[in-house]
């Protein structure tokens, strides 16, 4: 039984997201390096699977164990995420933002 298709529009009423991951390992071994590709590689996909997002860049410190260590991407992105460039920070887990997360915020804000 032939019919009509009726073609229904793409809601676009949703603002979209921009998105970026963090992601940071504590060496340049070849295993924190396997590690580091297989959290880019989970949270792209992640990403690309949510609705309205648009991943924009990708933030990675190598190296970054050692207390006090300078980690130049996260700063980076904190100020792109302070100037409004950013909307959502996709990370592994919590702890690859800082092992103390409330002082990693603190700084942060400042």
């Amino acid at each position: 039984m032939p019919g009509k298709v009726r073609v229904i529009p793409a809601n676009t009423t949703e603002p979209v997201k921009y998105v970026v991951i963090y992601s940071r390992v504590s060496s340049n071994s070849m295993e924190q390096l396997d590690s580091l590709k297989a959290q880019i590689s989970g949270l792209t996909k992640f990403i690309s699977s949510q609705r309205n997002w648009k991943l924009v860049d990708i933030y990675i410190d190598i190296a970054s164990s050692k207390k006090g260590s300078v980690r130049p991407e996260f700063t980076k992105m904190i100020n792109e995420c302070k100037a409004g460039l950013t909307d959502i920070v996709v990370v592994k887990n919590i702890s690859r933002l800082g092992r103390d997360l409330l002082k990693c915020l603190r700084r942060s804000t400042h």
